[in-house]
C-alpha cells in the first residue's frame, strides 16, 4: 500500500471505486436476479400469505426495476469492502484492530460513523408517520380537486396497503444502508458536514433520476442485458436536459428527500429515523399509484404536478414540510449535525 501513488491511496479513489464497482456489479447481477425472481414467481413460493404483495411486485416488475434493485444490492455487497479499504492505515497498510470485546455489530456501526440508538423504535415509527401522512393527504387533495381521478383498484385495498408497506420497508432498509450508511461514511472522509449533506443528497437524487425510458423493455435477457441497460439510461438522462421543467420538477423532489434523510442521519447519528421516513414516502406513493391516475394532459401542469407524487414542485414543498417537522422533533437533541470532526 505504501508504494502506491497518493491518489490510489486516497479516500476519493475509494469512493470512485465503490461507485464504479456498484455499477458494474449491479449490471452483471441484474439478469440473474431478474431470471431468479421470475422463477420464484412461476413456482409460487411467495404467493399468498403475508409475502403475497412481494410476489405480485416481482410478477409485475420489468427488467428495469430488477436492474434498479440490483444496483442497490451491489452497493450493499460492496459496502464493507469499501469501508475496510477507506479505513486502512495509509502508512502501515493495515486496518485498525477492533477494540477488545467489541462485537461485529459495534464494529460495523463504528465504521459507518453511527452510534447506538435506544430510541430506534420510536424514531422508526414517528419517521414513517411524518412522511406518509402529509403525502397521503396530498394525494387525497389532488383527487378532491379533480387533478387526479380515483380508479377502481385491481386488488383489495388491504392487499395494496400490505404490498406498499412491504415495499417501503425493504427499499428503505436497503437504500438507507447504502446511501446514508456506506456512501455517507465514505464521503465524510473527504467533505465537511454541509458539503457532505448536499453531495450525498445530490448523488441520491441523480441515481434515482437515472431511469430508463418509460416502457422500455429488454427484448431478451442474457449476461449482457444489464450493461445494455446502463447505456440506455445514459442516453435517456442526456435527452432529459431538453425538458428542463421535468428535470427540475423530479430532481427537486428527490434532492429534497435526500436532504431530509441526510439531516436525520447526521442529527441522530443513526439510520432508524431515516428508514422510517423513507419507508413512509414509498408507502404513500405505492398506496396512491394503484388508486388514482392524473386527470390532465402530460406536462400540462409542470413543474407543479406530475404523473405521480414523486414529481412536481408541490410534492417538493410537502417533503420540505416533513423536513420542518423532523427539525421540530429533533430540536431538543444536543448533537450538532454540522460540527466538524475532531
Amino acid at each position: 500500500m505504501s508504494g502506491l501513488p497518493p491518489f490510489l491511496r486516497s479516500h476519493l479513489f475509494t469512493v470512485l471505486v465503490f461507485l464504479a464497482g456498484t455499477t458494474l456489479l449491479g449490471a452483471a447481477l441484474a439478469p440473474w436476479i431478474y431470471l431468479g425472481g421470475k422463477h420464484v414467481v412461476a413456482v409460487g413460493w411467495l404467493e399468498g400469505g403475508w409475502l403475497g404483495g412481494l410476489h405480485d411486485s416481482m410478477d409485475r416488475g420489468r427488467f428495469s426495476r430488477y436492474f434498479n434493485r440490483s444496483l442497490l444490492l451491489a452497493g450493499a455487497l460492496l459496502l464493507w469492502p469499501a469501508l475496510k479499504l477507506a479505513g486502512r492505515n495509509r502508512r502501515s497498510g493495515e486496518s485498525p484492530a477492533p477494540a477488545s470485546g467489541e462485537s461485529r455489530t459495534d464494529t460495523a456501526r463504528a465504521a459507518l460513523g453511527l452510534e447506538p440508538n435506544p430510541q430506534w423504535a420510536r424514531q422508526l415509527l414517528s419517521g414513517f408517520g411524518l412522511a406518509a401522512a402529509p403525502l397521503l393527504l396530498l394525494g387525497w387533495t389532488y383527487v378532491a380537486l379533480g387533478w387526479y381521478d380515483a380508479v377502481p383498484p385491481a386488488r383489495s385495498v388491504a392487499a395494496i396497503l400490505l404490498s406498499a408497506l412491504g415495499t417501503g420497508i425493504a427499499v428503505a432498509l436497503l437504500e438507507e444502508t447504502v446511501f446514508r450508511g456506506a456512501l455517507h461514511a465514505l464521503a465524510a472522509r473527504l467533505l465537511r458536514p454541509r458539503a457532505l449533506l448536499l453531495s450525498v443528497a445530490a448523488f441520491f437524487a441523480a441515481l434515482h433520476f437515472c431511469n430508463p425510458p418509460h416502457g422500455l423493455e429488454a427484448e431478451k435477457i442474457d449476461a449482457a442485458t444489464g450493461f445494455w441497460m446502463v447505456g440506455q439510461i445514459v442516453s435517456h438522462v442526456a435527452a432529459q436536459f431538453a425538458r428542463p421543467s421535468f428535470l427540475l420538477a423530479e430532481f427537486a423532489v428527490l434532492f429534497a428527500i435526500g436532504l431530509v434523510l441526510g439531516y436525520a442521519r447526521m442529527k441522530t447519528a443513526s439510520l432508524w429515523l431515516g428508514i422510517g421516513l423513507h419507508a413512509g414516502w414509498v408507502f404513500g406513493v405505492k398506496t396512491l399509484s394503484p388508486l388514482s391516475v392524473r386527470a390532465f394532459a402530460a406536462d400540462a401542469m409542470m413543474p407543479w404536478l406530475g404523473d405521480t407524487l414523486r414529481v412536481g414542485a408541490v410534492s417538493c414543498l410537502v417533503v420540505l414540510f416533513t423536513g420542518f417537522l423532523v427539525w421540530l422533533v429533533l430540536r431538543g437533541e444536543r448533537r450538532d449535525p454540522f460540527a466538524e470532526a475532531p
